[in-house]
């Protein structure tokens, strides 16, 4: 089960294509957007691997339930609904929107907008409303049929002739300008994938470990590395910012010769509608959750058929994405990126801190428990002799 932890890191990783990152570190790529990378960088591994071990001993355990455990029901309930509310939700309409915009541009510029937002709503709310089991089955299957596909984009962008080094030799001399905070919120996104434990940690048993834990930093790293540079190296140090779907033209940039696929743009468009309903089943299925232990209507991970109230809670999802689309558009999309970007790293922060205290009190409730168990024990030696 530890590979579908493993297969968030991944997504995440690649799914801040989506989600206004590049732009935000290209717009300050003279302004401390490198030093804020290696700040970022930093943060986020120590963050992730406190995190992780953290989760490994609450085997079976999501964060409601942890929570439930060492604070009063109250404060668990505004926890949970808060995060549920202001990161798991936005983030997923975020993406759903930024993704249903850069494909209608590209693909099918003259369609009306809600059409394409009907046909990625739907497939991320009828997934979303499964059991937790079966959001993982689905969740592996997509990345074993992308995976391939990304690895060959990736490589076939490092090594594109056209490249031009020189550019991000010159960008990454700017590393000893300071960050703004803005840069580093935004970079530690792309390791945000640990954070899902808060859901499916409940699938893990008793006396599980995080093996090869230090994945989750190096394929962060390089994937932020790959987000900034490749871009620039494609675009040049100034022409770069003149993009407003950056990665896009950077994927049209690019040509195959492999059998009737030409333009690159098409794989990658392909690809990353795969990742961004991906993306967006999960957090809708973490939003569906959170908002059902709060009402005392969480059951197992395994609830076959799908719950009445997951259903209905995925339509109302839903009708959310439809009604912020209705009043936003790519200009300001853009800016609630960066809102929800900042708040979504401040929940991070508490997050392991609160995960750091749930351990304190469990070793502190165990010492505690310690001498009375042996005393116990010794009681019962004595009267078997």
């Amino acid at each position: 089960m530890i590979r579908y932890f493993y297969y968030h890191v991944f997504y995440v990783g690649m799914i801040n294509i989506m989600m206004f990152v590049p732009t935000l570190l290209i717009r300050d790529r003279f302004h401390g957007a490198v030093s804020g990378m290696l700040v970022a960088i930093a943060i986020s591994s120590v963050m992730s691997l406190v995190t992780m071990a953290c989760f490994e001993r609450f085997p079976g355990l999501g964060y409601p339930e942890i929570s439930d455990l060492y604070l009063p029901r109250w404060l668990t309930k505004v926890n949970i609904l808060s995060a549920a509310l202001f990161v798991w939700l936005p983030s997923g309409i975020i993406v759903l929107y930024s993704y249903a915009e850069t494909a209608r541009m590209f693909f099918y510029p003259d369609m009306p907008p809600l059409v394409n937002l009907i046909l990625l709503a739907g497939a991320a709310a009828w997934a979303s409303c499964q059991s937790t089991r079966t959001v993982q089955f689905i969740q592996e299957i997509a990345m074993v049929l992308i995976t391939p596909l990304i690895i060959l984009f990736l490589l076939k962008a490092i090594t594109n002739e056209n490249m031009n080094w020189d550019a991000i030799r010159y960008v990454a001399g700017y590393v000893r300008i300071a960050p703004s905070f803005i840069t580093i919120a935004a970079s530690t996104f792309l390791f945000s994938g640990y954070m899902s434990l808060v859901l499916f940690n409940r699938m893990h048993e008793e006396g599980f470990k995080f093996k090869f834990r230090w994945v989750v930093p190096l394929f962060s790293s390089l994937f932020l590395a790959v987000t900034f540079f490749v871009p620039i190296g494609f675009h040049g140090t100034v022409g770069v910012q003149e993009y407003v779907y950056l990665w896009s033209m950077t994927a049209d940039s690019m040509a195959l010769d492999y059998g009737f696929i030409n333009r690159v743009l098409y794989v990658f468009l392909l690809m990353f509608t795969g990742i961004s309903l991906l993306y967006v089943m999960n957090t809708w299925h973490t939003t569906i959750h959170f908002i059902r232990y709060t009402l005392n209507g969480y059951k197992s991970v395994e609830e076959t058929p799908a719950s009445r109230i997951n259903i209905w809670f995925s339509v109302g999802i839903g009708a959310a994405a439809f009604v912020y689309m209705y009043f936003i558009s790519t200009e300001e999309n853009q800016r609630v990126s960066e809102v929800w970007i900042i708040t979504r790293f401040f929940v991070e922060i508490l997050t392991v801190f609160m995960m750091l205290y749930f351990v304190w009190r469990q070793k502190k409730s165990k010492s505690k428990n310690k001498p009375r168990a042996e005393a116990q024990s010794a009681a019962i030696g004595k009267a078997a002799e």
